[in-house]
């Protein structure tokens, strides 16, 4: 059978597997550079003259839009299905899914994490069958949603608690369930006892990328699990960053020069800052030509009302949704063993299962190589920071950040520099840059991204001479 490298883009709230286009075409240019991009929902990608693995990419359709509110963990079992789907195809055509690879976007980070664990508490476990290659995530909320000492943070924290239907409960960290001890689920996904960091413990290859600043949705800390946010204040970092935005070094300025400190430019005719754009990208809304956007700007005042009461509407009809979406899919699950092991029999079959994958990948592992020739080592945080506003994190927060760095120690850490966009969180993948062409400064960062996932396959799977090595065996 030919053997296959899966890999599962998991996109975020309230998004599409079209966010995830970018990523998607830099995987497909490394596997296949000849072949043009095809839109549809699984795109399998060899180049057999060079390599006998195959990259399989999947992005899965069954959580798009809305569905997105029904919760972390109810989205994970609706992917989990569409994977075993997928697998079933790939095997009636005559494939071996060998390698098995996940990268997830803002809340599918989350979801993806869920994943792993469902598939890794099944008796046997997935990963048995099917090699852990590579997990990674961008911009995901680790921790949830920070609090900040600000009062528009208060506001907006207030406010946010209330929307997006579970899956709101859950990133605010509000679904104290009885079941799980009192706890909230992102708590009990870094429980170190838990088939969750059990599961993802089994990849030999973590990445994580977060947005050092300016990303209004997924701040820094809880993108990196940091209990510190050395970014918040940018006059007292000096960073610097490659050609594609991405952060090789910082440190802390103790007392900034004055001519360092930020000026205002706006009467000035470059639009340069550091070699880039001086100034912030305007809101969505404020990128018309003139003069739609100064008339927008003007009527805004009077079209707010219209637009509040619009959002409510929507707002108040996706959760009447989301919540019969849930109630239909509790109704139509069989309960597992996964968030609360019923036996000691069944935890410590799950310990031998990990333990046997563990041995599996340890004579398996391949010394890693660079595409390009070059690496960027793990970025660590400084010992002191200087912050602005200081980040409030709970207790439970601060046991996700201590837990999770001792999972995966061997983590890489990315952080995404772009201190001239209004927002981030979207230019970090190249969302949708037809609309916002300038998203395409986020293509050094996925294209880093594809690599580490692609490299990943090529250096756990295939041996140096071209074969494939899985569980201790080669096929040709």
């Amino acid at each position: 059978m030919q053997p296959v490298h899966l890999i599962i883009l998991t996109h975020g709230l309230y998004g599409s597997s079209l966010n995830l286009a970018a990523v998607k075409e830099e995987l497909v240019n490394l596997s296949t550079p000849d072949i043009p991009l095809s839109p549809s929902t699984s795109t399998s990608a060899s180049n057999s003259s060079d390599r006998a693995i195959e990259t399989v990419i999947y992005l899965p359709e069954g959580i798009k839009g809305a569905r997105t509110w029904d919760g972390i963990d109810v989205c994970a079992y609706r992917i989990v299905e569409e994977i075993d789907r997928e697998i079933e195809r790939l095997e009636d055509e005559g494939k071996d899914v060998v390698g098995f690879s996940v990268m997830g976007y803002s809340l599918g980070g989350l979801i993806s994490r869920y994943i792993i664990g469902i598939l890794h508490s099944r008796q046997p476990s997935f990963f048995l069958r099917h090699k852990p290659i590579s997990f990674s995530t961008a911009a995901t909320p680790h921790l949830g949603v920070l609090k900040y000492g600000t009062l528009a943070n208060t506001v907006v924290h207030t406010v946010g608690r209330q929307l997006f239907s579970r899956s709101g409960r859950q990133i605010y960290c509000l679904d104290k369930e009885p079941e799980w001890g009192g706890r909230g689920l992102l708590e009990l996904m870094s429980d170190p006892d838990h088939v969750f960091i059990q599961a993802l413990k089994l990849f030999p290859k973590v990445m994580i990328i977060a947005n050092g600043c300016q990303d209004q949705t997924v701040p820094y800390p809880t993108a990196s699990f940091s209990s510190q946010d050395p970014f918040s204040d940018l006059s007292t970092v000096d960073v610097e960053t490659d050609d594609d935005h991405i952060v090789q070094s910082w440190k802390k300025v103790e007392q900034p020069d004055p001519d360092d400190l930020p000026v205002d430019h706006s009467m000035e005719d470059t639009t340069e800052w550091k070699g880039r754009r001086r100034q912030p990208l305007p809101p969505p809304f404020m990128v018309f030509p003139w003069p739609v956007n100064y008339l927008l700007f003007l009527i805004f005042p009077l079209l707010l009302p219209f637009v509040l009461v619009y959002l409510a509407g929507a707002i108040t009809l996706h959760n009447f949704h989301s919540r019969k979406r849930i109630r239909s899919h509790r109704d139509s699950l069989d309960r597992q063993p996964l968030l609360v092991p019923s036996s000691t029999s069944l935890a410590d079959t799950m310990e031998s299962a990990t333990q046997e994958i563990r041995d599996t990948l340890s004579n398996s592992v391949r010394p890693s190589t660079s595409i390009d020739g070059t690496s960027t080592p793990p970025l660590s945080d400084p010992v002191e920071h200087g912050t602005s506003a200081p980040l409030l994190l709970t207790p439970a927060q601060k046991l996700m950040i201590s837990n999770l760095n001792d999972a995966i120690p061997h983590a890489e850490r990315v952080i995404a520099w772009f201190p001239w966009a209004y927002n981030s969180h979207a230019m970090l993948i190249c969302r949708d840059t037809k609309r916002f062409p300038w998203q395409e400064d986020g293509r050094g960062v996925v294209r880093k991204w594809a690599k580490f996932t692609y490299q990943a396959g090529i250096d756990q799977i295939e041996g140096s001479d071209g074969s494939v090595r899985f569980d201790g065996r080669t096929g040709q």
